[in-house]
């Protein structure tokens, strides 16, 4: 009998929906493929690839993207009970942000319940996802009283190598090499 034409036998009721009987299917999937998963199964580091969305559906991950790497998916996937858990704090919201890969410092402003919240990303580039990505991060992150304000930095390094060659027939070639705008570590 194929795969195809074995029947899947749910240990839900049968009041179960589609998405809860697909979860199940895909849990029974992957652990039938294993040899023994269990030490692994619940690290989103280490468990199989095909498993860390399953995982991170579990933990409450709402801003899942098709275009995220198997990296950043795997970081989303094991920092969400940190970030469910200082939801409302400045420290929740910069860990929330950090999964992102954008680096922020959160600071309190002058009326109450306000944040000043600068973001920037380094070696990389901020477009109209992101942003949106960041709003969605801070709006889910933050305490449903705080307001705050968005600041976006945009890093840019500019690394230049002038060479200059001079050649007299007495002296072989000479190369003076001028670094301009080097970028402080």
């Amino acid at each position: 009998m194929s795969e195809q034409n074995k029947p899947f036998i749910s240990v839900q009721p049968e009041n179960r929906t589609v998405i809860e009987e697909g979860i199940e299917y895909g849990w029974h999937h992957v652990m039938s493929q294993q040899l023994n998963p269990y030490p692994h199964l619940k690290q989103p580091r280490y468990t199989p690839d095909q498993f860390v969305s399953l995982l991170a559906d579990e933990r409450g991950v709402l801003d899942w993207h098709p275009d995220d790497t198997l990296v950043h998916r795997r970081k989303m996937a094991d920092q969400a009970f940190a970030i469910h858990r200082q939801a409302g704090t400045r420290s929740g919201i910069t860990l929330a942000l950090d999964v992102l890969g954008v680096e922020a410092k959160v600071t309190r402003a002058a009326p109450p319940y306000s944040l000043n919240i600068l973001c920037g990303r380094r070696y990389s580039t901020i477009d109209k996802l992101i942003v949106d990505r960041i709003i969605s991060r801070i709006e889910q992150s933050k305490s449903e009283r705080d307001s705050y304000e968005l600041s976006l930095i945009f890093h840019s390094e500019l690394k230049m190598v002038m060479s200059v060659g001079c050649y007299s027939l007495n002296i072989s070639n000479i190369y003076a090499y001028a670094s301009i705008g080097t970028p402080h570590e």
